[in-house]
């Protein structure tokens, strides 16, 4: 055999080695992500983080992002101090290129403060707080409404059903009750405003501290003031502490109107019973019409279902399909036509992103209002919806375009009548 024949045998039989050998895995993708996972909001946090878990799984089995799978560097902050330390130890430490979370408005202020100083992006997938977006932040995005739609929304809602309370809307007496943080005056504020600039009544417009352990004063200050309906901005704790005491004090509510998750998770049905028979709650549809949603967004549907009832038992609440949303736009769109971790690139296309109504599992899509426009950063087409406790099941009654079941119980019957 000649030299040259030689050389050639062993240059394929090398290849043929070097291709039996597998190959070195990619790197994983670290993003951060920060939640409330102990403490008084640990409960709704790790709702969120759950479905979190759920999205990184799926996508780990479609073989990641940009070719590596995706890891999380998990961040428990339980106030807004914990939030400011943490998201600087995910930048600083663990060098992620974006954090997301963060559920409270709190603790998303803070931890988007050091983002944009550290230069990270801010992913907010739940906050609500007007805030947030209003600061002309470059590195801050949020896929959700904010705190002024969903008291605006409320105010709308009680508007529509005046007829059903037997009230022209100038008659409606409404009374607005919110927790005093920075979720609750920003959704309290906007819901008084609403109120009166669409001609009804506001006869009450109080606050409270959520770890308040006693409502009485607020329900019998209510009980004079004689709403036709309340819109209340509530936590979990206090949001059952309030409905429990307005049984016990017998006050008359025709319209409860909560707005929140508080008024959302299943909890608050096994702290108030039957009694939360009726009650709506103003937020993203904890069971959206999906028979509405695109067929892509059906299978995505089916799918998260299914990995969250495996991880919990138990099938999520609204803020599971949020949090779940806002990681799947990250993951399957921003990322890859980002086609790096680069905080500019991301920047770029996150606010190109353009995902039509239907896209997200809530029924949304995704728009941002761009650089230099208000709130830049805000997802202009974040859907809210009206839902109602009935027979034990959250139900969207409202509006229309989104609604499963028919609303009842309006007015709501005396205490004396149940």
């Amino acid at each position: 055999m000649s030299l040259k024949s030689i050389l050639a045998a062993a240059a394929i039989a090398a290849a043929a080695a070097g291709a039996a050998v597998p190959s070195q895995a990619a790197d994983p993708l670290k993003i951060g992500v920060l939640f409330p996972l102990s403490g008084p909001m640990a409960l709704i946090g790790n709702e969120a983080y759950q479905a979190a878990e759920v999205a990184r799984d799926m996508i780990n089995k479609r073989g990641g992002v940009l070719g590596r799978p995706v890891t999380y560097a998990v961040a428990d902050a339980p106030a807004p101090t914990a939030a400011n330390a943490e998201a600087t130890r995910l930048i600083v430490r663990e060098k992620v290129p974006v954090i997301a979370g963060s559920y409270a408005s709190s603790l998303a202020l803070a931890a988007s403060e050091v983002a944009e100083r550290e230069g990270a992006l801010y992913w907010e997938t739940i906050a609500v707080a007007d805030k947030i977006t209003q600061r002309k932040y470059k590195n801050t995005i949020r896929l959700t409404f904010n705190a002024s739609m969903m008291g605006q929304t409320a105010a709308d809602f009680a508007k529509d059903i005046a007829g059903k309370l037997g009230k022209d809307p100038k008659d409606l007496r409404i009374a607005v009750i919110s927790e005093d943080s920075e979720f609750g005056q920003s959704v309290g504020d906007a819901a008084a405003n609403q109120t009166k600039a669409l001609g009804m009544q506001l006869v009450a417009n109080e606050r409270y501290s959520r770890t308040v352990n006693d409502l009485s004063s607020l329900v019998l200050s209510l009980k004079a003031a004689k709403p036709d309906a309340v819109i209340a901005t509530s936590y979990l704790n206090d949001a059952a502490l309030f409905w429990r005491q307005v049984r016990e004090l017998d006050l008359h509510i025709p319209a409860m109107i909560g707005i929140g998750t508080g008024y959302a998770l299943p909890d608050f049905l096994a702290a108030t019973g039957a009694s939360a028979d009726g009650i709506f709650d103003v937020d993203a549809p904890a069971s959206p019409n999906v028979s509405n949603l695109p067929e892509a967004t059906q299978k995505l549907y089916a799918e998260f279902i299914e990995g969250f009832r495996a991880k919990e038992k138990r099938d999520p609440g609204p803020l599971g399909l949020i949090a779940f949303g806002g990681f799947w736009t990250l993951f399957t769109d921003v990322i890859p036509r980002a086609g790096s971790t680069d905080l500019a690139a991301l920047r770029k296309a996150a606010y190109a992103t353009d995902l039509p109504d239907g896209s997200l599992l809530t029924g949304a899509g995704v728009k941002l209002n761009q650089i230099g426009e208000k709130e830049a950063g805000q997802n202009s087409r974040a859907l809210i919806s009206v839902m109602q406790w009935q027979d034990g099941k959250l139900q969207v009654v409202w509006p229309q375009s989104a609604a499963n079941a028919e609303m009842r119980k309006v007015p709501l019957p005396k205490w004396s009548d149940r």
